[in-house]
């Protein structure tokens, strides 16, 4: 299991696939509970499958996925009850509208004082229902009170938030102005952060997840600017392009510049945090300020800031500190107890596909590793015990030959390879990188929903698309996906959708058929109808190249195919790569000599808290970087450079 969400993470779609399979129908029951509702439910689900596939990276603890997944699930329940019954914004709007009437300006900055001179308890129910739209159950839920304790907090902390108001600005106000002040401050605050181009659209003014965000954009995305600030009003991040001209500054200058904003926003951080990396490029310097305990940085408390050449904050990021950090061991456990088990592990032969900016390795391509999951895992520093427990065998996945089947007639045009029909209409091509280009597709008629929310805006970028990536230069399609539910009148058999996904990658990419496997799987369906099938590359001697292969879903009620992922792999490496080159595992595992156990505090999650741990965790001796495996060729260490 573990395994499979390291995969997941390391951004292998077909492992993500395999994890949310097996949660799908809890998380539809659960969705049902709150929603009522099957088809929201199912709604629901899919849009919590999406954010847990693109926030996957920053899981740091494999073993909590399900909860993870389970906790998206139940903000996007949130969401979606908060947008079926938003009554506030029409509240403000005749609030504002009462205001313009009276002729009368309000002085929102009286609104954080009062706020503040409020009991605890009472801030943080206000600050949930008003700032983030909670309803009283979901508050009660998020605080483990009883309703009635959230309704009594908030009636009282309405009370005493009216009447600090009318004392401050030393005149009666109504309950409704109070509402609207709330949230009315939040975007004021935020504005004084960023200027905003006139040529900007704000894209999102979301008040969620314990904090207010706010993103102006023009069409290119990569040029946004993004604030977000807590319910006081304090900077949480900052992304704004750099200007084009202006005075160079030198690097001692940008951090001079770094501590000074960081200190007009929180002034006493930099006695808890210290500059820790400086990353100087040509453009710009990033300075990382972390809390250090016995010599090792806190893995929750750090900031970020990058300041450009010209001197201008592009990038903040502050993760906060802590007065109470845990204390240093005062016994740690042999570092030679660890190092023993990494020569007694497991390691097996794979084939994987490396990148010389992310790997330790000459240049891009294929090797084969002998891997083991103990260079993935962290050791207690006082007990030297594993973080992780040992996983039961997983079921043996089988493979047979790709099976002869005759190709189809080649449709002439992208849209027709895909399925786009004339309804629909190009929304953006965009460049991804030097080789790839992204486009999407829409209905024409499609909607967008009025809120600026986050969850709006990813709907907006997402929500009954067709999205897929096609060679910058060649037009070739490498994948593409349906975020569009498609019915038809069939009823299709598991096998029929297996032949129909076989017969598409022999009409497309019939060059890869020497190369392939199909991992053979029990016939499953998932809600939106879909059979996926896995047809895995492999090179000589049956060797599987790990995360490379086709991955393909069929909609059995129309015989589409709605889902499509292709290899990274250029065929000219496949047909080169000579395996006589592998050494035995006997003969490389001196390379392990090479491998050491460092220190580092790491979040120890559960359901109740979270706590700061020090684990030993492996890395290459020399550089500290964590282990992947050992090269089969050259017995070397491979090692990870992000």
């Amino acid at each position: 299991m573990e395994q499979l969400v390291r995969a997941a993470i390391d951004g292998q779609q077909a492992a993500f696939e395999q994890l949310v399979e097996a949660e799908k129908s809890m998380l539809l029951a659960k969705a049902y509970s709150y929603v009522g509702n099957r088809e929201d439910a199912s709604d629901i689900v899919q849009e919590t499958l999406l954010q847990a596939f693109k926030s996957i990276h920053q899981l740091k603890e494999p073993k909590y996925f399900s909860t993870w997944l389970f906790k998206i699930l139940i903000r996007q329940c949130f969401a979606f009850l908060r947008q079926k019954k938003r009554t506030l914004v029409v509240e403000t709007e005749l609030i504002q509208q009462q205001l313009m009437e009276q002729e009368q300006s309000m002085n929102y900055e009286f609104v954080h004082e009062a706020l503040s001179l409020l009991r605890k308890d009472y801030q943080t129910v206000l600050i949930l229902f008003y700032f983030y739209d909670f309803k009283v159950q979901e508050t009660a839920y998020l605080l483990d009170k009883p309703i009635n304790t959230i309704k009594i907090y908030l009636h009282r902390g309405r009370i005493q938030l009216k009447k600090q108001l009318e004392q401050s600005m030393n005149k009666p106000i109504k309950q409704k102005e109070v509402i609207y002040m709330l949230k009315e401050q939040l975007v004021k605050l935020a504005l004084n952060f960023v200027s905003i181009p006139d040529n900007y659209q704000l894209l999102v003014e979301d008040y969620s997840n314990e904090q207010a965000t706010f993103m102006w954009s023009t069409d290119n995305l990569e040029e946004g600017i993004e604030v977000s600030i807590d319910p006081n009003g304090k900077l949480l991040d900052l992304t704004r392009p750099s200007s084009t001209t202006g005075t160079f500054v030198t690097m001692q200058q940008q951090q001079a510049i770094a501590e000074q904003f960081f200190k007009e926003q929180y002034n006493e951080a930099l006695d808890y945090l210290t500059v820790s990396t400086i990353i100087e490029k040509e453009d710009d310097t990033k300075f990382l300020y972390e809390q250090f305990v016995g010599g090792y940085p806190l893995a929750s408390y750090y900031t970020k800031i990058i300041v450009s050449k010209y001197g201008e904050i592009i990038d903040f990021k502050y993760n906060g500190y802590t007065k109470a950090p845990p204390k240093f061991p005062t016994q740690l456990a042999s570092k030679d107890m660890i190092l023993q088990q990494v020569f007694k592990a497991p390691w097996t032969l794979t084939m994987k596909y490396l990148v010389s900016d992310n790997y330790s390795v000459a240049q891009s391509g294929l090797y084969p590793i002998y891997e083991s999951p103990i260079a993935y895992q962290s050791f207690n520093a006082i007990d030297g015990k594993a973080l992780f427990e040992e996983e039961a065998e997983e079921d043996v996945v089988s493979f047979t030959k790709f099976p002869y089947v005759h190709p189809l007639k080649k449709q002439k045009t992208l849209e027709n390879i895909i399925g786009v029909t004339d309804c629909m209409e190009k929304l953006r091509e965009v460049e991804m990188d030097e080789s790839t280009l992204g486009i999407v597709w829409r209905k024409k008629d499609w909607k967008a929903p009025k809120d600026k929310s986050l969850e709006n805006f990813l709907l907006e970028r997402i929500e009954d698309t067709v999205k897929a990536k096609v060679d910058k230069h060649s037009r070739k399609l490498k994948e593409f996906n349906w975020f569009k539910e498609r019915t038809g009148e069939l009823e299709l058999s598991f096998e029929a959708c297996r032949d129909i996904a076989c017969t598409f990658i022999a009409t497309y990419f019939k060059e890869y058929i020497p190369y392939l496997q199909l991992q053979i799987e029990e016939p499953s369906f998932n809600e939106m109808n879909r059979a996926y099938f896995t047809f895995p590359l492999y090179v000589a001697h049956g060797l599987q190249i790990e995360g490379e292969h086709f991955y393909v879903g069929v909609n059995k009620t129309t015989g589409f195919i709605d889902a499509l992922w292709s290899p990274r792999i250029d065929l000219k490496l496949l047909d080169s790569y000579d395996c006589a080159t592998i050494q035995p595992l006997e003969n490389v595992i001196p390379a392990l000599k090479d491998a050491d156990a460092f220190l580092q505090w790491s979040c120890q999650y559960d359901d109740n808290k979270n706590d700061e741990v020090l684990h030993y965790r492996l890395g290459q001796s020399k550089t500290k970087q964590r282990i992947v495996g050992i090269d089969a060729t050259t017995g070397q260490l491979i090692v990870c450079k992000l």
